[in-house]
């Protein structure tokens, strides 16, 4: 077992040696960067447009992260990982406050309880948004609804690297990603199947619906599902087989099938062109998710993030945590349809595509066919500061 996991982490060490102001809206495109991760102490003054940001939906975000650690010992780190944040018990003073603010008042609780810090730091500075779909299913498959949803199978496994790092003290291993999806193949971990190559047994399906409407739910990473009686449930992510993302829309567009780069045009090709040609085109991504099935509770809320909390629309974002801890309350500078797009956010989630650097991050538009349609226009460089609360230690 140790040999095989071995020869797993030299592979994967092999492919990843190859692989302002009021008036600046972001960093220009060809600015990159510093080298090395960094805070840098700021004032409120220096985040751009910050007197006239809307903060209720990075409150309503902050409280429901304070809520999903209530359970962690206050000498803990925060959850995620990351290379700052201080423990759960230094956020419990803010956290409290934050139960007693009034309508309006957003601004004075953070301006009160945080201290700002510029974030310099490796990769790209940039912007982007996801958001949760809502799909027509059916319990038993048709000619239409014929992709399954699919349960993690009970085969899976997860290398936690980030336990391995700290028991062996490898420097190698802490620069490597935190976790590996395989399976036991007698006494050795091989990589999980691929999306062409992995089965489909009706045991494990709960529901089916559109191949392109699956595969959409897939990118984002949960979604609802809206059966024909009228009811709803949500496809909540469970497991990854470890691939990285590869975009199917973007292959067919690459090789001129598709001129326009849109879920409905994806879904009008399938349907024209049949399952076959759809099956190969969505197995140029050999990455693939799958769901647990669960109740909606609360309708106005999104789906559970990587920090196990729900999601907050346009108050939540996706970041690395191998820089932001899951809770960190990030403030971005960017630009969204020629205008300026500068909000407060929450560090909820993440994804494969968002562990680029502390500057990369995927901006929560909500639930439905309209927050899906406005995030599709969100590309933009960006300049992120983070907030700490007063008395947190930077390092």
């Amino acid at each position: 077992m140790r040999f095989a996991l071995s020869l797993v982490l030299v592979a994967l060490l092999a492919a990843c040696a190859t692989t302002p102001r009021e008036a600046g809206p972001g960093p220009q495109p060809g600015q990159p960067p510093a080298a090395e991760f960094a805070l840098r102490p700021a004032s409120f003054n220096e985040l751009p447009g910050w007197s006239s940001a809307d903060l209720a939906p990075a409150l309503a975000a902050f409280k429901r992260s304070c809520d999903g650690r209530r359970l962690r010992a206050p000498d803990a780190a925060l959850p995620g990982g990351g290379r700052y944040g201080g423990t759960v018990g230094s956020w419990a003073p803010a956290c409290a406050a934050a139960q007693q603010v009034a309508p309006g008042g957003e601004r004075a609780f953070f301006e009160a309880n945080f201290i700002p810090y510029e974030v310099r730091g490796p990769g790209e500075a940039r912007l982007t948004a996801y958001y949760e779909p809502v799909i027509e299913a059916r319990r038993m498959p048709d000619a239409r609804f014929s992709e399954p949803l699919m349960r993690k199978p009970d085969d899976m496994i997860s290398v936690d690297l980030a336990a391995f790092a700290e028991a062996y003290d490898s420097e190698v291993l802490r620069g490597a990603p935190r976790a590996l999806t395989g399976r036991l193949v007698g006494t050795s971990v091989e990589p999980y199947p691929s999306r062409s190559e992995i089965e489909r047994p009706v045991s494990r399906a709960f529901a089916y619906a559109h191949p392109v409407d699956v595969y959409n739910l897939q990118i984002q990473g949960s979604g609802r599902i809206a059966f024909p009686d009228g009811t709803q449930s949500r496809a909540q992510f469970s497991a990854q087989n470890g691939y990285r993302w590869r975009s199917a829309l973007g292959a067919l567009r690459d090789s001129g099938q598709l001129q326009t780069p849109s879920w409905s045009a994806f879904k009008n090709w399938s349907d024209a062109n049949g399952p076959d040609a759809t099956r190969q085109a969505l197995n140029a991504d050999p990455s693939y998710v799958f769901f647990q099935e669960e109740a909606i509770d609360d309708l106005s809320a999104g789906p559970r993030g990587a920090a196990g909390v729900n999601l907050t629309a346009l108050g939540s974002i996706a970041v690395d945590p191998a820089y932001h801890p899951y809770g960190a309350v990030v403030f971005v500078d960017g630009q969204y349809q020629g205008q300026p797009f500068r909000r407060l956010l929450v560090a909820q989630d993440t994804g494969g595509a968002i562990r680029r650097g502390p500057l990369r991050g995927d901006v929560f538009f909500g639930s439905g066919a309209e927050a899906g349609q406005a995030a599709e226009s969100m590309n933009s460089p960006a300049r992120w500061w983070t907030l700490l609360p007063r008395g947190v230690p930077v390092a």
